[in-house]
């Protein structure tokens, strides 16, 4: 499913967790909430750079944003969801999703002499799966060795 990646580890969930966790920690990710019980992490980023639309276009399907009202983007916010899911006893399924929504603040009103709100408007984008394997693969890096991940995620480059 598009904004969705999954992978079989052949290690169980409660042994994972505390990997997973530094894994993200080292990537720069601020955890939002992590509940091991349920086997849920949330986090993500946003990103302000000249380049942003052009790294929309890599990573979201924009076909159907300029009707939804898009604009000119000035930023954009990626949350990630990591699901830690049991998969027999020595198994996890790691499924990572995410959102992306692009941020259009080009419309302000005005208050007034001297006054104006600038109003941001959240459009968002479908994900076309780079993001997902891109955090994938960056997790595994940091988790396992380079013949592990060989193993894990296949022949590199190719998903």
């Amino acid at each position: 499913m598009r904004g969705e990646h999954f992978r079989l580890v052949g290690e169980p969930p409660d042994r994972l967790w505390p990997g997973v966790i530094q894994a993200l920690e080292a990537e720069g990710f601020q955890l939002r909430k992590a509940e091991q019980g349920r086997g849920f992490i949330l986090t993500g980023y946003r990103e302000r750079s000249p380049d942003v639309l052009k790294k929309l276009r890599d990573i979201g399907d924009l076909s159907g944003a300029r009707d939804a009202g898009l604009g000119r983007v000035s930023e954009l916010e990626v949350t990630y969801q990591l699901f830690l899911l049991p998969a027999g006893d020595e198994s996890t399924r790691l499924k990572i999703t995410s959102e992306i929504d692009a941020v259009d603040r080009s419309e302000a009103l005005y208050l007034g002499p001297g006054g104006f709100q600038v109003i941001p408007r959240r459009i968002p984008i479908p994900s076309r799966g780079v993001l997902e394997r891109d955090l994938m693969r960056r997790i595994t890096a940091d988790l396992f060795t380079a013949e592990e991940t060989l193993l894990l995620l296949g022949e590199p480059g190719v998903d």
